[in-house]
C-alpha cells in the first residue's frame, strides 16, 4: 500500500464528480450587439484547488469517533513505535492517514475497524476503568494478547484478533511508506554516502 498512490486514486474518484457541468445553450447565447470575440467559450479545463497528497490525511477525524480515533492512535503507536532515528506511527501521522483511507474503503472494512476499536475501548474500561488511548504499555499488552498467538494463513475467528491482524499490517505499511520515513531514510543515505570522502589541500 503506497500512501501517495492510495490518496491520489481516491482523490481522482472524488474529483471526477466535482467537474463542472457544461453550460446550457441559453448561457452560451450571444447578445445582439456584443463585440466580436466576447462570446468565446471559457477555458474548458476546470480549475480545482490543489493540495499535497500527504496533507490530505492531516485533518480532523472523518470516519471514527473521538474515542475510536484515540484508540487507533494508541494502537498504531504501540505497533510501530519510534526507534532511534526512525519515526514511529505517531510521528508519521498514521492514525490520521488510516482514518482518511478507511473512510474511503468498502463498508466491511469500515465495520471491521469500528467494531475493533470499540472492542479495545470496552476491554480497557472493563479492566482498567479508562479508554484504550489512556492505557500504559503493560495494560495495553494484556488487551493486545491476540497478537501474540501463532500466525496462520486462516483468518482468526475472534473478531478482535481479526481486526488486530489487519490493523498491524496497515500500520506497518503506512509507516514505512510515509513521507517522514522517506525523509529519514534519505538523510541516512546521504550521510553514508559521504563517509570516507575528504577534501585535501593542494600542495
Amino acid at each position: 500500500m503506497k500512501r501517495r498512490r492510495a490518496i491520489q486514486t481516491l482523490a481522482g474518484i472524488s474529483v471526477a464528480g466535482a467537474l463542472p457541468l457544461p453550460a446550457s445553450p441559453q448561457q452560451t447565447s450571444v447578445a445582439p450587439n456584443q463585440p466580436t470575440g466576447a462570446n468565446q467559450p471559457p477555458n474548458e479545463t476546470p480549475k480545482l484547488d490543489s493540495a499535497v497528497a500527504e496533507a490530505a490525511a492531516e485533518s480532523v477525524p472523518r470516519l471514527f469517533s473521538s474515542a475510536q480515533f484515540g484508540a487507533l492512535g494508541r494502537l498504531a503507536e504501540l505497533l510501530m513505535p519510534a526507534a532511534g532515528e526512525n519515526p514511529g506511527a505517531k510521528e508519521a501521522g498514521v492514525a490520521e492517514f488510516l482514518d482518511f483511507l478507511i473512510g474511503a474503503s468498502p463498508a466491511d472494512r469500515q465495520t471491521l475497524y469500528r467494531e475493533g476499536l470499540d472492542k479495545l475501548n470496552v476491554e480497557a474500561r472493563n479492566r482498567y476503568g479508562k479508554h484504550f488511548a489512556e492505557t500504559t504499555g503493560t495494560e495495553a499488552g494484556t488487551i493486545l494478547a491476540p497478537l501474540r498467538r501463532a500466525w496462520t494463513d486462516e483468518s482468526p475467528e475472534d473478531p478482535l484478533a481479526r481486526f488486530l491482524q489487519a490493523a498491524k499490517q496497515d500500520v506497518m505499511e503506512a509507516t514505512l511508506n510515509s513521507r517522514e520515513w522517506s525523509v529519514t531514510r534519505a538523510k541516512r543515505s546521504r550521510r553514508a554516502g559521504s563517509l570516507g570522502m575528504y577534501w585535501y589541500p593542494i600542495e
